[in-house]
């Protein structure tokens, strides 16, 4: 299939590794401190790592007194880190999706038979759970944006789950999908744990891990009492971290991209900017598909994620797999990862990315993904006449 050249996008909209900055796109790798020891004063905590933190936290608005580690690997280590370091006798949370039941059901079925697990999960055909955690487990475990259904908490929830915490209750928020794409409620957990590669826009293989006094404090109440592996031990990262603010030898190229995309957002009016950007982007896509006929919204408006958005395919006779494939083998590079659903996901079904730069100034690049997807289904209905 021949898809015509102009109406190609120029981004790929991918969940990650996603659309990068076209300036950070630019930039010779040797710019990117990648030659450099992360042990170097000018680049550890006292130098370009701390730059980085800070212009993390304050894009987030995480309160000052919360720590901040660069942490091993992408979002899955750090994950296993904060249910292995944090979880005392219980745990519970929500499972509505690949990511969130990898956390709350996966690696929490890892923890010993004695810590008590309560995770809710939804109903055959439902996509968000209708229980609620228990708010008196030691840890609480909140996925904000679910990356695989584009499924989302919403703020209410998450201002609820705060407030009903017991006394020792730790929230902790998976914002792999949202962080720097969505503007949440400030303060109302103890935990974030994010990897750089969706709305930051950086290679994948990075993750950060924001930590409250009172996570912290618990951390080092757990270190050294289980069988806690020492990279997945967050006392030993918080020995680290006031020199070189990481626990090992992290990407620093990655780093220095999540900087360079952290200064650009805040420069262009923050978080509150870049939700109205990536919530701009999904409506393109929720528009088309309201009047192409085929496609439909997979997730209900009060549960729906604006940085991951799922499109049902509505007419039986246009199967997501020729869609995708069509668009992957355009002559387009960045269209090579396509806008196919999560992998194990049966259902007729598109997954598009909608993060701040796969348009940084509107929503072009978005129509130019509909009007690309409209010619390919088109073609294909031809093909089956």
């Amino acid at each position: 299939m021949n898809i015509p050249s102009e109406i190609l996008p120029d981004v790929t909209f991918g969940c990650g590794p996603s659309q990068g900055h076209p300036d950070i796109r630019k930039t010779p790798l040797c710019d990117t401190f990648f030659e450099r020891s992360h042990r170097a004063g000018d680049i550890t905590t006292n130098g370009f790592y701390k730059e980085a933190t800070e212009n993390i936290k304050k894009l987030l608005k995480v309160p000052q007194d919360y720590k901040l580690v660069f942490f091993m690997g992408g979002a899955t280590p750090a994950l296993d880190a904060v249910v292995w370091s944090l979880t005392k006798d219980s745990v519970s949370g929500l499972a509505f999706g690949t990511f969130s039941k990898m956390w709350a059901k996966e690696i929490c079925a890892c923890l010993p038979d004695n810590i008590k697990k309560d995770i809710k999960t939804p109903k055959e055909g439902a996509y968000f759970p209708e229980e609620k955690p228990d708010y008196n487990a030691s840890l609480v475990l909140l996925t904000p944006n679910e990356t695989s259904m584009g499924v989302a908490i919403p703020d209410s929830y998450l201002i609820e789950a705060w407030e009903k915490k017991g006394p020792d209750t730790l929230i902790a928020w998976d914002c792999t999908s949202c962080a720097g794409g969505r503007d949440l409620p400030v303060g109302k957990y103890d935990v974030m744990v994010f990897s750089m590669q969706k709305c930051f826009g950086t290679g994948g293989g990075s993750s950060v891990v924001i930590l409250s006094p009172a996570a912290v404090k618990r951390a080092a109440e757990i270190s050294g009492k289980g069988k806690t592996p020492y990279v997945l031990d967050l006392a030993n990262a918080m020995t680290k971290i006031e020199k070189y603010q990481t626990l090992n030898t992290p990407n620093t190229t990655n780093i220095w991209m999540a900087n360079e995309s952290a200064k650009w957002m805040l420069a262009n009016g923050g978080i509150e900017a870049m939700d109205k950007l990536c919530r701009k982007h999904a409506q393109k896509i929720l528009d088309f598909a309201k009047s192409c006929g085929y496609l439909e919204p997979m997730i209900p408006e009060e549960y729906r994620s604006y940085v991951t958005v799922t499109l049902r395919i509505t007419d039986p006779a246009i199967k997501d797999d020729d869609l995708n494939s069509a668009i992957k083998k355009s002559d387009k590079a960045c269209l090579k990862d396509g806008i196919g659903k999560y992998g194990g996901y049966k259902e007729n079904s598109l997954r598009i990315a909608c993060f701040p730069y796969t348009d940084m100034h509107g929503d072009k690049q978005q129509e130019l993904l509909c009007k690309t997807i409209d010619y390919v289904v088109k073609e294909l209905k031809k093909g089956n006449k």
